[in-house]
């Protein structure tokens, strides 16, 4: 799933390791099978052979005709690209689900543990729709989410892809149906909440256990090695309480709430060890990812610490749990491809044009410099003693951590180009009226409280609502709960969430501000 599930999923299939004992295959014939298909499809999916291995298995895998360990390593077991570009990012593979979760299990988990899920979640139909994950008609899993077949063991894994923290919806009214955008910031999609669920269902062994699993298991109608791999849940207990551990390590005060998370204490915990996890919490929100052909060659992430979108594209897919030998580079770059070409969505409702074009020239003047093409400050990194927004983010980021960042490497890629920074990038402000909440902690919840002086900001309010705040232009913020749905409440005097800063055409007048907002939602 989500960064701070990455180990999680990479765990799975290594809770099939071995004991000493030999496969009911025979033991020559099994060692000798294991070994190739070591070879072929890299340990791990070796380790998950040799478990089951039978003489048939056997024969099967020493038949089976495979490419160099470099090639299968490169990208073990293929990664299909998806035809149109559109699927390929919505249920490509990053490579997470090398070492996924069986999609076997991932359906019995909301069955086994229907009491954790959030009111009114339905555990057999759709259930991580209750933590604001999408599905589309006739797919029996949500938008980004990938699954892979394991060549010779036979079972599904499923791992995350870019498009479960990048596609959202919008509703006019809280009765409308909603509408969905790719390429934009997940704004339901609540990672804190998913991943607690995951791991303290597995976690819990009055819930987690093979008596509940194989109840689940016989409803679901699964059988065979996907069922198999349930058995071994005092090792994925073992194995969560470790994660759950490194997750911990994360500092937080109060929720993230949907459509953020805590970006680099996440990597620091499960990539780069205890050392690097920050003292503060630095929570962040989910950028939207469309037109990234207009961000080619420029400073990325928040702080522009990242110099190339490749680099920060396999760090995303390490941290979701690709084995750093087996990162699929070719259908990475694929989903790069697309969203160079996707263009930002058009503002879905009615817009004053008389009204807009009169807030044109009040945009070139007030934020064209930064936020306009050929502006003479865009894609600068802006020193946090300008633009004075929250630093947590900003000063979580070490030279200690980009020196060991750099140091990561794997089958066919290496990194070189992360750097330390003093600020955060000025960047376009294409399809800004669906990028709510608004800073690069999502601290301010729409574009008219931005355009007040931060002391008149909202010092909390509401996440996770998609009917949209027309007049504001930003999503409802002041709703606690909508039915079974409850939103999360932000409060901006908790560390990571300040709303300061950025006090950029403040003193406009109501008329100016009414003016330039409906300008901006042409962008």
């Amino acid at each position: 799933m989500h960064r701070s599930l990455s180990a999680f999923f990479c765990a799975l299939l290594l809770g099939c390791a071995p004991d000493d004992s030999p496969g009911p295959g025979g033991s020559g014939a099994c060692a000798a099978a294991t070994e190739h298909v070591a070879s072929c499809y890299g340990d791990e999916v070796a380790v998950a052979f040799a478990e089951g291995c039978t003489a048939q298995a056997a024969s099967d895998a020493l038949a089976d005709k495979c490419g160099s360990l470099e090639e299968g390593k490169a990208d073990s077991f293929s990664t299909q690209i998806l035809s149109p570009p559109l699927e390929h990012f919505k249920y490509g593979s990053i490579g997470a689900d090398k070492l996924g979760v069986p999609i076997a299990l991932l359906k019995a988990i909301p069955i086994v543990c229907a009491d954790l899920l959030p009111p009114g979640a339905d555990p057999r139909v759709r259930p991580l729709e209750a933590f604001g994950l999408l599905y589309e008609p006739g797919q029996e899993l949500p938008i980004g989410f990938s699954k892979r077949r394991v060549p010779l063991v036979g079972i599904e894994l499923v791992g995350n892809t870019c498009s479960a923290c990048h596609t959202s919806t919008v509703r006019e009214t809280p009765s409308a149906t909603p509408s969905m955008y790719f390429g934009a910031p997940a704004v339901r999609f609540d990672v804190e909440a998913y991943n607690n669920f995951l791991l303290g269902c597995i976690g819990d062994n009055t819930r987690f256990n093979a008596k509940n699993l194989n109840k689940a298991f016989d409803e679901l109608g699964v059988y065979g090695f996907s069922r198999f791999l349930a058995y071994k849940s005092s090792f994925f207990r073992l194995f969560v309480a470790n994660l759950e551990d490194q997750v911990a390590s994360v500092v937080r005060d109060g929720p993230w709430g949907p459509g953020r998370d805590d970006a680099i204490g996440l990597s620091a915990a499960i990539l780069l060890g205890p050392e690097f996890v920050p003292p503060v919490a630095a929570p962040v929100d989910f950028p939207a990812v469309w037109n990234q052909d207009a961000r080619t060659g420029q400073a990325l992430h928040w702080d522009g610490a990242s110099g190339s979108a490749e680099e920060r594209n396999i760090l995303v897919s390490v941290g979701a749990g690709t084995p750093k030998h087996g990162v699929p580079i070719a259908s990475i770059a694929a989903i790069q491809s697309f969203l160079e070409t996707l263009d930002p969505p058009a503002y879905p409702f009615a817009v004053d044009a008389s009204l807009a074009a009169a807030g044109k020239p009040i945009f070139e003047q007030r934020c064209g410099s930064c936020h306009s093409e050929g502006g003479s400050r865009l894609w600068e990194v802006v020193d946090i003693g300008e633009i004075r927004t929250d630093a947590n983010r900003l000063n979580v980021v070490t030279e200690a951590g980009i020196a060991e960042t750099n140091s990561l490497w794997g089958y066919g890629w290496e990194f070189s180009q992360f750097s330390k920074t003093n600020g955060y990038v000025s960047g376009l402000l294409d399809g800004i009226w669906l990028r709510a909440p608004y800073l690069h902690n999502g601290s301010v919840p729409t574009l008219r409280d931005l355009l007040k002086p931060a002391a008149q900001r909202p010092t909390s309010f509401y996440r996770g609502n998609d009917t949209y705040d027309q007049k504001n232009v930003g999503f409802v913020s002041d709703v606690a709960s909508e039915g079974a749905r409850n939103y999360s409440l932000i409060e901006t005097w908790r560390q990571g969430n300040g709303s300061g800063g950025h006090e950029y055409g403040t003193d406009l007048s109501e008329s100016d501000t009414d003016a330039l907002l409906e300008y901006m939602k042409t962008l």
